[in-house]
């Protein structure tokens, strides 16, 4: 069923608004109308119109310059109306400024169909003259799709990715016929690329951003992050072909931060506890002490051969953080001494151990983790810094920032 509803008003003569009305109705073809009318329009304007259309009823306003109360019965009739599938549209043509806004915002919140007015040239007193008069039609699911849109922008920028991703989807569906849809699917696509770089699959991240065409780039421009995400194609590569570098364990870092600014503390600590171990493990792969397989270190098993023979009982089996730390310091290398050292170290390593995602029961505070944040940090942009061989010509403050995920500004 079609279901049609228009706000009456008076206008010059009356018969004026009757025929814009009639030719609204005969454009639309409903199989029942539903006028939004006054007093006044009921007597003065509606009976014009009863002599061609018949088939209609009456709302009556109260007081047609209250917004809200016209919302309020717009929204009872035109919610009711609105069920079981009903093909319903709006048409705001006549009627005070009140009548006009309230049906309006009743339509775009209800989302009917279509909403529809006519206008055309007007006259001094700011009436459309009859014989110029023309259709103008949108729909309501357009902005709804745009509000979905904003709002899939907002959960990007806050790197809710799924969500963010959830609610392009439903934007397309809503209406794909603007620029909405094409952007919507591109920022799909980059929700799923930060989604899994966020998890650590760099690979399946960097084939994504790969795959991005010539047309995908041209609109990642218009959104002002082309540049940004180019470079961060860059930087996956390496993160997914790179067993041991600095950008990994400054991207692991990244991912610490982002959890701690979440409020995610226990999780943070978890990832900061791994990056620890990860310095350790860098470091003992720069000193070439891991066996290898297929090109690759296996930081499970220490190549014994390597070690002084005093040594090499103590380190036969797979090292964690306290292990790997030990043997570093045996073997009198400076980072390695210097984290084992850290007295702040122990204290955080002591209430992550008890802690719920550890073995314990008690969660970390915030106050905890952003001193273990700091202490990660000092660690990479002081003690790796100083002591890697690998730190030559490494801008670690400009890698740094450059892992920052994106945050559209243009939309």
């Amino acid at each position: 069923m079609r279901y049609m509803f228009i706000t009456v008003g008076t206008g010059r003569d009356r018969q004026d608004i009757a025929r814009a009305i009639l030719k609204s109705i005969r454009n639309h073809n409903p199989d029942r109308v539903i006028f939004f009318s006054t007093e006044k329009s009921k007597m003065e304007t509606i009976p014009f119109i009863e002599e061609e259309y018949k088939d209609f009823e009456i709302v009556i306003f109260e007081d047609e310059n209250d917004i809200e109360l016209i919302k309020q019965k717009c929204d009872e009739v035109i919610g009711r109306y609105k069920q079981d599938g009903n093909y319903t549209i709006v048409d705001y043509t006549s009627g005070t400024k009140a009548m006009s806004a309230g049906i309006i915002l009743s339509a775009i919140e209800n989302n009917v169909d279509l909403i529809s007015y006519i206008t055309g040239k007007r006259d001094e007193t700011g009436r459309v003259i009859p014989g110029t008069e023309r259709f103008i039609s949108f729909y309501p699911s357009q902005v709804h799709s745009k509000r979905l849109y904003m709002e899939g922008v907002r959960y990007f920028n806050l790197r809710m990715f799924e969500t963010g991703k959830s609610l392009f989807e439903t934007a397309i569906q809503m209406y794909e016929g603007n620029d909405v849809g094409e952007k919507a699917k591109l920022l799909i696509r980059l929700c799923d690329a930060y989604m899994n770089w966020d998890l650590f699959n760099h690979k399946d991240a960097f084939e994504i951003l790969k795959g991005l065409s010539r047309e995908e780039l041209s609109l990642l421009n218009t959104l002002g992050i082309k540049s940004k995400v180019e470079r961060h194609k860059e930087l996956l590569y390496k993160l997914a072909n790179e067993q041991f570098s600095l950008e990994k364990m400054l991207d692991l870092l990244k991912n610490a931060e982002r959890r701690f600014l979440d409020g995610r503390y226990d999780d943070c600590v978890a990832r900061l506890y791994r990056l620890i171990e990860y310095i350790l493990q860098f470091r003992i792969a720069e000193l070439d002490l891991y066996k290898k397989k297929n090109n690759l270190y296996d930081a499970s098993e220490i190549n014994l051969e390597k070690l002084p023979e005093d040594l090499r009982y103590k380190y036969g089996r797979p090292l964690g953080l306290e292990a790997s730390a030990k043997l570093l310091v045996e073997l009198k290398d400076k980072l390695g001494t210097e984290i084992d050292r850290s007295e702040e170290l122990k204290k955080i390593l002591f209430a992550r151990n008890y802690s719920i995602l550890a073995h314990g029961f008690k969660p970390i505070e915030r106050e905890k983790a952003d001193k273990f944040l700091n202490l990660a940090k000092d660690f990479i942009f002081n003690l790796v810094k100083k002591y890697s061989e690998k730190v030559v010509n490494f801008d670690f403050d400009n890698i740094y920032s450059q892992l920052d995920f994106p945050r559209l500004s243009r939309i």
